[in-house]
């Protein structure tokens, strides 16, 4: 296990989700990238299991993919050890609250023992498309730009978390309110996922946060995904 390495420098990620399929033709991008994404993320919301997600990580290493591989813990009964590293969400407009803090609290009781903290990241989650699958899951509330700028502080103020994703899941977000929250940030690190389909969106994205994470378009037009990561250097 790698670790993250140099995780507040990564600009570019992949996120893939164990319960989809992805093509040969994304596998083989991915492997002979390994320059060009910083980091691979996998994790989703619905329908993840240990096999499936064991199963996603060993396919994307026969690939070839060499960098930092991450597991999004969604399910504890999918944890699994073929990765460098663990990310934590946390849900903070989560309408349901053991989204925010009792399923972390379950796995911290189950996992104690072996748990290694230099390995794990938590993640403050602002989750932005109500109607997507984990906005349902989590019943996540409305996010206004006040409420987004709010929640910002609460997750690097009060919180002092590390990291601050936010998550729009398959539509393109509000840019101003990413850019709000890009103006109230001290120092927390910005993930954002949601929606990217071409270069345009990705040079609009990553001129206001830290990290773009790429994912839906790697199913839905895989073409279009695999010329994103390989134009994105032009974009640093």
């Amino acid at each position: 296990m790698k670790g993250f390495g140099n995780w507040r420098e990564w600009r570019l990620a992949a996120k893939f989700d164990p319960d989809r399929q992805l093509s040969e033709k994304v596998l083989v991008a991915i492997g002979h990238n390994n320059k060009n994404i910083d980091a691979v993320i996998i994790g989703g919301t619905e329908g993840i299991s240990f096999n499936n997600t064991w199963q996603l990580a060993k396919s994307l290493r026969k690939a070839g993919y060499t960098g930092v591989m991450l597991q999004e813990i969604s399910s504890i009964d999918a944890i699994v050890p073929n990765v460098d590293g663990y990310l934590i969400p946390m849900v903070l407009n989560a309408g349901d609250k053991k989204w925010l803090i009792e399923n972390q609290i379950a796995a911290i009781k189950k996992y104690s023992s072996i748990i290694n903290w230099q390995n794990i990241i938590a993640e403050g989650y602002l989750v932005c498309n109500q109607e997507s699958a984990v906005g349902r899951l989590t019943e996540s509330g409305k996010v206004t730009m006040e409420d987004a700028a709010a929640y910002t502080c609460l997750a690097e103020k009060l919180l002092g978390l590390p990291v601050l994703y936010i998550e729009y899941s398959g539509i393109y977000g509000d840019m101003d309110l990413v850019r709000r929250v890009s103006q109230t940030r001290k120092k927390i690190q910005l993930f954002y996922g949601g929606g990217i389909k071409n270069i345009e969106q990705l040079d609009e994205v990553a001129s206001y946060v830290d990290t773009v994470i790429l994912g839906n378009v790697f199913y839905e037009d895989p073409d279009a995904a695999i010329l994103l990561v390989e134009s994105f250097n032009r974009l640093d």
